[in-house]
């Protein structure tokens, strides 16, 4: 079987240390590459992780009720309705949840979801029942748009939950995205396993990774169903990352609604674990082509984040701005250990 192109260098560094009465100290970096993402990162395990979760009431002040686009007082005041062209009623609706045009777009199809007129959910009741609806509400304006023949070829269904991920509003939502083009990084994930089956013999490249991955036993995190969970080896976070793969799912139109629940059920174990691990914010992407592509299988990566006391600095820096690469004090293979528990009911 054909390795999957993780790549690994080990530097060090040396100071006199004040903290120990300047005696030489020597600190270990591990450079960390991953050729099928692109991703370079820097494994610095002797930073402080976080441990302070951050004051959420403060969040809430500023972001209140009274004032949210999405919560009743003023939702179908101000947001945005479709053309009737695409549906009669202005917006999509399951249960609670709403789907509606981003008025603020960052792409020719960007929209909004809303999981419920709930204005706060907390990490740990972001339960596979709450999210439910707001998931399906996302299917069902993907089903519509293959139903009218535009052409498009891709999607995603995006997060940005709370303001150290850049979530502009309290009110958890979803974002969803369809496009004739692939983002930079799907195109990046589309071509390595274009490239890899080329040189594998027509093997898969996801199901050679997870293979691999299982058998080393390292970053393997649990099965839940179809979907398999492992702790990237190279993060896009300091925080590190959880990915997530479909199994044998070429197109967001493989998924079925056991498919979902199976997500789901993993996706709240992942947020149990951030919220008492003292997180309270992460980023969610989740990738798939809207026409069966063999090469690529329906996947996604979650990345917690954080701001750094006392100052509330952001996580990210000029490392992981302008110089692509990520610094993270958070070792992959302990981030596996860590959330393998949550999981300990399905091993």
């Amino acid at each position: 079987m054909k390795e999957v192109g993780f790549k690994k260098e080990i530097t060090s560094g040396y100071y006199l240390d004040p903290f120990n009465g300047f005696q030489e100290k020597k600190v270990t970096i591990e450079l960390r590459y991953d050729e099928t993402t692109g991703v370079a990162c820097r494994i610095l395990p002797y930073r402080v992780r976080p441990a302070q979760k951050p004051d959420l009431d403060e969040f809430l002040e500023k972001s209140p009720e009274s004032l949210c686009p999405f919560c009743p007082d003023l939702f179908e005041k101000i947001t945005p309705r479709f053309l009737p062209s695409m549906i009669a009623e202005g917006k999509f609706k399951r249960g609670e949840a709403s789907l509606f045009p981003n008025v603020f777009p960052y792409d020719q199809n960007n929209n909004v979801a809303i999981f419920s007129s709930r204005h706060f959910v907390p990490l740990n009741e972001l339960t596979p029942g709450m999210m439910k609806d707001g998931f399906a509400v996302c299917r069902d304006y993907f089903h519509r748009v293959v139903e009218m023949n535009m052409g498009y070829k891709h999607c995603s269904i995006n997060w940005n939950y709370m303001p150290p991920a850049g979530g502009g509003l309290i009110h958890p939502h979803l974002q969803t995205i369809v496009s004739y083009k692939p983002t930079s990084f799907v195109q990046r994930l589309l071509t390595s396993a274009q490239n890899y089956a080329a040189a594998a013999n027509g093997d898969n490249l996801w199901n050679n990774l997870i293979a691999l991955e299982k058998k080393a036993d390292k970053r393997f995190i649990a099965n839940t169903g179809s979907v398999c969970w492992l702790a990237s080896f190279a993060p896009k976070s300091m925080a590190g990352e959880i990915d997530f793969i479909f199994r044998e799912k070429t197109s967001f139109f493989d998924l079925t609604e056991s498919n979902f629940s199976e997500f789901l059920s993993g996706l709240s174990r992942v947020f149990n674990y951030l919220y008492i691990s003292n997180f309270a914010s992460f980023n969610m992407s989740f990738y798939a082509t809207m026409t069966n592509n063999n090469y690529f299988w329906v996947q996604g990566k979650i990345v917690p984040r954080f701001v750094l006391s006392p100052l509330g600095t952001s996580d990210l820096n000029y490392f992981e701005k302008l110089h692509n690469e990520i610094i993270c004090p958070t070792v992959p293979e302990e981030l596996c250990r860590e959330l393998q528990p949550y999981f300990k009911d399905l091993l």
